[in-house]
C-alpha cells in the first residue's frame, strides 16, 4: 500500500501446514534454532509494526517483542473485531517502553461489545482503535490509521492465515518471506499459511517475485515481491 510497505511472513511444514490440525502453533516452536530466532526478530526489529490476528493471540499467546538482537520492540497490533483478546494474555502485559505511545494496539470493529472494550482499556499499556468497518476491521483504514498517528512505515504481518489472506485479498502486501521446515504434518483441517475463501480465477491470484533463498542449518527460508 502507498506510504506504508507491508511485509507478510510465515512458518510452514512442507506441506504448507502453520500449525497442527488442533490449531496450536507451538508446536512447531520446537523447530526453531536461536539462530532462526535472531533472524525473525532481525526482521521484526526492522519494522514499525507488527501485526497478527486474535486468533494468533488466543492459540499462541505470542509476546511478538525483539529479543536476541539490538533493537526496539514494534508495536504490536492485534486486529480483533469482537474485543476478544484475553485478558491475561502475554501481549497485553509487557511493560511500555518510554519511546512508545502504547506497546500493544487491539483494533475492533464499530459494533465490539463494549464491556469488552471497556475491559481493555484499563490496561495502561493497551490502547484501542475503532475500525470504520462494522462488523469487521478494515485493514485500509487501519494503515492509514497507524501511518497518521503513530509514524508507521514498515509492518510485518505474522499471521494467522487468515488474516494473511484478507492482506493479499485486497492487494495490501509488498513482500512474503516463508520459512520452510522440512516436515510433512497433513491434516483436513489444519490450517495453511494463507487461509480464508481464495481465489478462483488465475487472473486474480497474486503474482510473486523470486527474490532470494536462504538455508538456516534445515530451514529454508525465501523472499518474495509482490507483483502489482
Amino acid at each position: 500500500m502507498e506510504g506504508v510497505h507491508v511485509i507478510v511472513g510465515g512458518f510452514m511444514s512442507i506441506d504448507g501446514k502453520i500449525a497442527p490440525a488442533d490449531r496450536r502453533g507451538r508446536e512447531f516452536s520446537q523447530y526453531m534454532r536461536p539462530e532462526h530466532e535472531q533472524i525473525l526478530h532481525s526482521i521484526r526489529a526492522g519494522v514499525d509494526a507488527v501485526i497478527v490476528g486474535v486468533n494468533t493471540v488466543i492459540a499462541d499467546d505470542p509476546t511478538l517483542t525483539v529479543r536476541n538482537v539490538e533493537g526496539k520492540n514494534p508495536l504490536r497490533v492485534i486486529i480483533d473485531s469482537q474485543a476478544k483478546t484475553p485478558l491475561d494474555a502475554k501481549i497485553l502485559n509487557i511493560k511500555k517502553e518510554d519511546h512508545a505511545i502504547v506497546e500493544t494496539l487491539i483494533v475492533v470493529a464499530k459494533n465490539a461489545p463494549k464491556n469488552r472494550v471497556e475491559q481493555i482499556i484499563k490496561n495502561k499499556n493497551t490502547g484501542v482503535m475503532y475500525s470504520s468497518g462494522l462488523n469487521r476491521v478494515d485493514l485500509h483504514d487501519l494503515l492509514f490509521e497507524l501511518a497518521a498517528k503513530y509514524g508507521v512505515k514498515r509492518v510485518l504481518v505474522e499471521g494467522g492465515g487468515e488474516v494473511r489472506w484478507s492482506f493479499f485479498e485486497q492487494k495490501l502486501v509488498d513482500e512474503l518471506f516463508v520459512w520452510i521446515m522440512p516436515t510433512v504434518w497433513g491434516g483436513r483441517s489444519a490450517p495453511t499459511l494463507v487461509e480464508g475463501t481464495g481465489f478462483l480465477k488465475a487472473k486474480d491470484a497474486v503474482n510473486l517475485k523470486f527474490k532470494s533463498i536462504n538455508q538456516v542449518e534445515n530451514i529454508l527460508i525465501l523472499w518474495f515481491n509482490v507483483n502489482h
